[in-house]
């Protein structure tokens, strides 16, 4: 893994790296819309920046930290309180151990959609966040990601006020982004074509939902027919697909849980060894 480092020069903003090419090292300059402090958490593999960023806060993060840890990535984990699912939730003992190995962000108190309750609750449940986070690791938090994806003006003002410098969303299939208090993902690791699960029953009326939903978009940028044929194909596909066309990013997110639930974790392992393999 090789670290993307931000520098600043005459008003201008520049991304600057170095990769090996042919075994030699190489300086990769490249203008940028925007410094984020989280830059210094990317992995940067063949002209692809790669994010990734796990959510809740689930004791299963810590599988995650390790497959990660095991191929040189590293990762965001945007922690919550509040226990969720009837999952079992990282203790303190293991949020300060986390915190030691990959990047914290807040996730709300409660895990409430911060655009359905009152403004003041919502503030609270953000800046509250901020704080409990910087307590259990004794670390400054700057990145918070809003529950469900749910955001509007005055939910991102409020996560600007508390003083967070960047926030993610769960809009995916995107690259790049433009705000960074609205930083989009490009794939989550869930099932596909096919859901696996048909709670509540109307997902029984709709099994290939997953692919319904993302076909159009993903045609459009080219994704080959055979790449939709499971989650493994699609997750290198977009990675190849962010790589050839120059990219901001590849930004893999997920819940350790639902990894667990359906199965998934031999496709993680297959996919990050995919990622590491193009950083040779």
């Amino acid at each position: 893994m090789l670290r993307l480092i931000i520098i600043c020069s005459a008003g201008n903003k520049y991304a600057i790296a170095i990769k090996k090419e042919n075994g030699h090292a190489k300086r990769v300059e490249r203008k940028v819309h925007y410094i984020y402090t989280f830059y210094t958490n990317y992995s940067y593999t063949l002209g692809v920046h790669f994010l990734t960023s796990w959510d809740d806060g689930y004791t299963l993060d810590l599988r995650i930290a390790d497959l990660l840890d095991r191929y040189g990535l590293q990762g965001t984990f945007y922690i919550c309180p509040h226990a969720q699912h009837g999952a079992q939730m990282l203790s303190r003992e293991q949020i300060a151990s986390l915190s030691g190995r990959h990047r914290i962000g807040a996730h709300s108190m409660t895990h409430p959609n911060l655009t359905e309750i009152a403004a003041a609750d919502a503030e609270r449940e953000i800046s509250e966040s901020k704080q409990w986070v910087e307590d259990e690791t004794g670390k400054p938090c700057t990145a918070f990601c809003y529950p469900y994806g749910a955001v509007n003006n005055a939910v991102k003002n409020a996560v600007k006020e508390a003083g967070f410098t960047e926030a993610r969303t769960t809009e995916d299939l995107a690259f790049s982004a433009v705000d960074p208090f609205l930083q989009p993902v490009s794939l989550q690791i869930a099932p596909f074509p096919m859901r696996m699960r048909f709670h509540p029953l109307w997902k029984a009326l709709d099994p290939l939902g997953p692919l319904r939903s993302r076909y159009r978009k993903l045609r459009s940028i080219g994704t080959p027919y055979s790449a939709m044929m499971s989650w493994v194909a699609l997750a290198k596909s977009l990675y190849i697909h962010a790589k050839n066309t120059k990219q901001e990013f590849f930004h893999l997110y997920g819940h350790s849980r639902e990894v667990e639930k359906y199965g998934m974790w031999g496709d993680l392992e297959d996919f990050l060894r995919f990622v590491r393999e193009c950083s040779k």
